[in-house]
């Protein structure tokens, strides 16, 4: 882009800004900015426990789930990943770690930068000795097509970790981490899909098999949930069904706002959560979940970490996208209705399910870098 056409821009940019209150962002939240700077938010009605372990150990754990996402820019110490190693290295065969999206940045491995890719994503496998799951992300995809999602998934398949969905497909994709064994009420299962396809692979998403529309996932999806209803279940996306951060509405800081409305003008979308583009997909979707809640859902895309109540849709919902420090730094983030826990800082989200009485219960924890010990331990009850 010339000055020229670089000026034009800008110039609508800022009409289009002052004349529609920052165009785009019309839905923006208003609220505190728990930065990383900041003591985190922590709402009064969280279901706290106390957690001093200065080391990430767990007595009668059964299986250990690590939740994080957007860690597609590691640094060459990436504190992010080496906190990440120790706390899914501590029990590796009974830790499934899964990476949510946008695991490598800015546009997934392009076709003249394949080692640096390759480079990106080997450095988050290596992490970790657990089990690792990777799903797919927008900045995975690219602008367009699926071809840099294919080179992502066939250097995994190289190095036989998991890549779902696959082939550039929504899916959804089930898989059993803790079969329902003896000793256990229920297994512990995750399911994830990827609504990028309807952004970026609109011609060839009639190519995968069975769903091809969001309402086709929506319908596998509540087959699925239907199944699974009395499993420890963790449903995961790249991206959420709320949250407080700038995918929310919240302010991503002027300068950004400005920026951003920039690329909305070119692109037509932030994927943000109040876009009718991303309420058309996720509506159907968001019925399924409604119909038999799941545990968990999880996800990335705001770099930050929240948890909040999961209202008609999961148990509980977290957004865990601090993977990666460099992505973090100025990042924002607020409580919004159902927020439990919400800080703008580096890290990732930890839930074990763990023996208790005749049943399991999952603990839920905030890990974040330079602290030993969680940041944040709630009790995620006994569903």
């Amino acid at each position: 882009m010339n000055r020229s056409h670089l000026a034009t821009l800008i110039a609508l940019v800022a009409h289009v800004s002052l004349s529609t209150g920052c165009f785009a962002l019309h839905s923006r939240i208003e609220g505190t900015n728990f930065a990383a700077e900041d003591a985190p938010f922590i709402a009064d009605s969280a279901p706290q426990i106390e957690s001093n372990a200065a080391l990430p150990e767990q007595a009668g754990l059964i299986h250990r789930v690590v939740l994080v996402g957007d860690a597609g820019v590691p640094m060459d110490s990436e504190p992010v990943l080496e906190s990440l190693g120790r706390w899914a290295d501590v029990y590796p065969d009974m830790t499934t770690v899964l990476f949510l999206g946008d695991n490598v940045y800015p546009a997934g491995i392009e076709e003249d930068a394949v080692a640096e890719g390759e480079e990106i994503l080997r450095k988050q496998v290596d992490a970790t000795n657990a089990t690792r799951i990777f799903i797919p992300g927008n900045h995975d995809w690219g602008h367009k097509g699926d071809d840099r999602l294919l080179r992502q998934q066939a250097y995994l398949d190289g190095r036989q970790i998991e890549f779902i969905p696959r082939d550039g497909c929504p899916g959804p994709a089930l898989r059993t981490l803790v079969p329902p064994t003896a000793g256990l009420t229920r297994g512990i299962r995750t399911i994830v899909f990827d609504i990028d396809p309807w952004y970026f692979n609109k011609d060839e998403v009639s190519d995968c098999p069975g769903n091809t529309t969001p309402e086709a996932l929506a319908a596998e999806l509540d087959e699925l949930l239907a199944a699974n209803r009395d499993q420890w279940l963790f449903v995961g996306a790249h991206h959420p069904l709320r949250t407080g951060g700038p995918h929310g509405g919240f302010s991503r800081g002027a300068v950004a706002d400005f920026i951003t409305g920039a690329i909305f003008l070119i692109f037509g979308t932030l994927q943000d959560t109040y876009e009718d583009g991303y309420r058309e997909i996720m509506t159907p979707i968001e019925a399924s979940l409604a119909a038999n809640p799941p545990a968990f859902y999880v996800a990335g895309h705001d770099h930050n970490l929240q948890i909040l109540e999961g209202g008609d849709h999961a148990g509980y919902q977290v957004v865990s996208g601090a993977g990666a420090t460099k992505r973090v730094r100025g990042g924002h983030v607020t409580n919004i209705e159902g927020s439990l826990f919400a800080h703008g800082h580096a890290g990732f989200v930890v839930v074990d399910i763990v023996r208790s009485g005749d049943g399991e219960r999952a603990l839920v924890h905030v890990i974040e870098t330079e602290q030993d010990a969680p940041v944040f331990s709630m009790d995620g009850g006994s569903r």
